[in-house]
């Protein structure tokens, strides 16, 4: 009796076993440049450091776009800061809109706020292309000052079949708790006005 029980576990967690790699998100940290935001006419946002943020970027291997060196970059211009996605994806197959999601963390790893970028239109698979075609948000002085660590993941996708892909927030939850970055419930989740259309 014993020996079929361990036969019945054994099979069950050889069938289980592709669901679970599939949910096994895979983080992969580029470097993001220099803290240092030049403003023109020798003026620089913390001029003098020599800390480089961080892009963190969580794929999904079940999702049907991957980040490439995905973060944000602070620029200065037009008499006000914002906040860029730079960096680039791929989509797996054909998708006709796409949601990436930038979570942003200062120098002592507190969350600073979720910026949110929707693009709706057809993407072919195979294909590398560029982020920063997702816009642009406003910033504050303060956010460009404090911004150390970038945390990207795609966060809902359309196919062209018109299936909906959606991210496990739990398990990019617990992948930014793995990196010592906190995350609170909701806070994966942008406001109204960290979304970019």
């Amino acid at each position: 009796m014993r020996l079929g029980n361990i036969c019945v576990t054994v099979m069950v967690a050889l069938a289980l076993s592709p669901l679970l790699d599939a949910q096994t998100l895979k983080s992969e940290t580029t470097d993001g440049g220099s803290v240092v935001t030049d403003l023109g006419y020798n003026i620089q946002v913390n001029k003098g450091s020599t800390l480089h943020r961080s892009f963190v970027n969580i794929n999904d291997p079940a999702a049907p776009v991957r980040l490439i060196a995905a973060g944000v970059q602070a620029k200065y211009g037009r008499d006000r800061y914002s906040f860029a996605p730079v960096g680039d994806f791929s989509a797996s197959e054909p998708i006709t809109a796409l949601e990436v999601r930038f979570v942003l963390y200062d120098v002592f790893g507190g969350r600073m706020k979720t910026l949110s970028a929707t693009e709706v239109t057809d993407f072919s698979p195979n294909m590398q292309l560029a982020l920063s075609q997702l816009g642009s948000w406003y910033a504050w002085e303060n956010e460009v000052s404090e911004l150390l660590t970038v945390v990207a993941f795609v966060a809902n996708a359309r196919l062209a079949s018109g299936k909906l892909w959606r991210f496990n927030e739990k398990a990019v939850s617990e992948e930014l708790a793995k990196l010592n970055l906190k995350v609170t419930s909701g806070a994966l989740e942008p406001t109204k006005e960290e979304r970019k259309q």
